[in-house]
């Protein structure tokens, strides 16, 4: 007999499930590819009993890039509580990395040339979405220094502290640099259309091209955001921050500055989420930038 969960799912799509099996990857829940009786496959994901439903946010982000962007992203099929179907895409894995990263360089500089509607310059998002199970707060605000401090490195940090992930001294050492970057960042930067969650596991590969980009946290806000993330996480090659560059051309003071500054926020969510195994790189950045 089928589980509740397959009996809804076959019900909704209209099609049987005849088969499925477990995809790796999961961290905050089970991802299963389901097999149909109409010949078609679809990835069905449920939260884990210990971790929040994020389904519904994630099916608005998936919306938003697919209506917005001409980014590659699954289709939603199913969205309930504790439910998300999304299209399968179909990838073999990375064959020739300086190919396929050149070709990822170009589907994210088209996303960063997606605006806010309306054209008004502003940082954010309509919505709070999460990245990964923690909750990113994207009230819209006009300068992006002060939305960078406030919703994501302090909002960040102070989620770590409230939760023994560092210690009171570290805080105080994350406060002082926090005054210090209207001196590193810009006030006023395009605002694109971020990914939020960019790296090489959320990107899926055949071969020599991006076929598809998973598992978002977006928001409009400075684009080295994301290109910070990739460049952190690696599994892409060398050439992607040039290829990316010759589209989109980044200015002055990235590599020196800004890279180890927006480095800092998916270093906070590691340490949050896994422990302090990143705190050393944390200090580090911090130590680079006399705190």
């Amino acid at each position: 007999m089928a589980s509740p969960f397959i009996e809804k799912i076959s019900e909704k799509l209209g099609a049987k499930v005849v088969a499925s099996r477990a995809l790796p990857g999961g961290d905050i829940a089970d991802v299963s590819l389901l097999k149909l009786d109409n010949h078609t496959e679809v990835v069905a994901k449920r939260p884990r009993a210990d971790q929040p439903d994020t389904t519904a946010v994630e099916a608005k982000m998936l919306k938003h890039l697919a209506k917005k962007s001409v980014l590659p992203v699954p289709k939603v099929l199913l969205q309930a509580k504790g439910i998300l179907v999304i299209s399968y895409i179909p990838h073999s894995g990375m064959q020739d990395t300086e190919v396929a990263s050149r070709n990822v360089a170009e589907h994210v500089s088209k996303l960063h040339d997606v605006r806010p509607k309306g054209g008004r310059p502003y940082y954010g998002h309509d919505i709070d979405t999460f990245i990964g199970p923690l909750p990113q707060i994207n009230k819209p605000a006009s300068n992006w220094c002060g939305f960078f401090v406030e919703h994501r490195l302090m909002a960040m940090a102070k989620s770590c502290a409230n939760t023994h992930k560092i210690d009171a001294t570290l805080m105080t050492r994350i406060e002082t640099f926090a005054w210090k970057l209207p001196d590193y960042l810009p006030k006023h930067p395009k605002s694109s259309l971020l990914h939020g969650d960019l790296w090489s596991g959320n990107m899926l590969i055949d071969k020599d091209k991006a076929a598809a980009f998973i598992d978002p946290a977006i928001s409009y806000g400075h684009a080295e955001m994301d290109l910070a993330f990739i460049e952190m996480m690696g599994g892409l090659g060398p050439n992607f921050l040039e290829s990316y560059a010759n589209l989109s051309p980044i200015e002055a003071g990235y590599k020196e500055e800004r890279r180890a500054i927006y480095q800092l926020w998916p270093l906070l969510v590691h340490v949050r989420l896994f422990g302090g195994g990143y705190v050393g790189q944390v200090e580090a950045i911090l130590s680079r930038f006399g705190c």
